[in-house]
């Protein structure tokens, strides 16, 4: 019997159809969020983890985190933090981000990586992040206020480390009043 595919066997149809199939994207529907905003902290200086006095810290961050659809879904994405303890130093923490679903708007946010301090220190940074973390379905800004735990800890001698509890402030509360005052003066 004669193939209706104009002499060619039904397979090698169906492999080609196949073939488009897997070579035409489909659309993606995961929209990347963006955060930045300010951490001021009561942070706990000293060596290898132990903490021999405190001070006052601060820290400018932000990350992007991929793959996430809706706030109940898992997403990644890298992270950066900019800041000083005690206005002493300066101190890099640039790593990956992972966002974890835990109630709706309140994940648990984990990011981890490399850690400069004074730009020839390196080290190590592990960060934990609980509060009210927004999915912007509209928009590829997501606000983000709560509770973050970082240590840092260098790998240079006598091993500098710092143990930051900070709350994190969204930067469009930094920026509201300025917003604000332009649209007065306009």
């Amino acid at each position: 019997m004669r193939s209706a595919f104009f002499g060619f066997g039904a397979a090698p149809v169906a492999l080609g159809i196949g073939l488009v199939c897997l070579v035409v994207p489909a659309p993606a529907e995961a929209k990347p969020q963006w955060n930045a905003g300010l951490e001021t902290a009561l942070c706990g200086l000293g060596s290898s983890l132990s903490i021999s006095r405190a001070a006052w810290c601060n820290a400018l961050h932000a990350d992007v985190l991929l793959l996430k659809q809706r706030s109940s879904d898992f997403g990644i994405g890298p992270s950066l933090r900019i800041g000083t303890a005690a206005f002493d130093d300066v101190r890099l923490d640039a790593g990956l981000s992972a966002w974890l679903p835990v109630f709706g708007e309140f994940p648990l946010l984990l990011e981890a990586g490399p850690h400069v301090r004074n730009f020839d220190e390196l080290g190590l940074f592990g960060s934990a992040f609980f509060g009210l973390r927004t999915f912007n379905h509209y928009g590829s800004y997501s606000m983000s206020t709560g509770l973050v735990l970082t240590v840092e800890q260098s790998l240079a001698a006598g091993r500098p480390s710092a143990w930051w509890l900070a709350l994190r402030i969204d930067g469009s509360w930094l920026a509201l009043p300025f917003l604000l005052g332009y649209e007065s003066l306009k």
